[in-house]
């Protein structure tokens, strides 16, 4: 019961620290300018295109599972 005690007031000290806080580098230059979309976009395209190659890295090894 106390952990959990002192977990919520550990918790509640970091919320408030946090909605205090000044802008940071990140959110005064990519949001600012609007290029967060883009940095989104690429990671997005980077994590699809490790999906697909694992996919297909899966595929291949399965076969050659298969064939042996």
């Amino acid at each position: 019961m106390r952990t959990l005690l002192s977990f919520f007031l550990l918790l509640s000290t970091i919320v408030a620290n946090a909605q205090n806080a000044a802008p940071s580098w990140l959110e005064s230059t990519l949001y600012g300018s609007g290029k967060i979309n883009v940095v989104v976009g690429v990671v997005a395209i980077i994590i699809l295109g490790i999906g697909i190659w694992l996919w297909r890295m899966d595929r291949r090894i399965s076969n050659l599972e298969r064939k042996s």
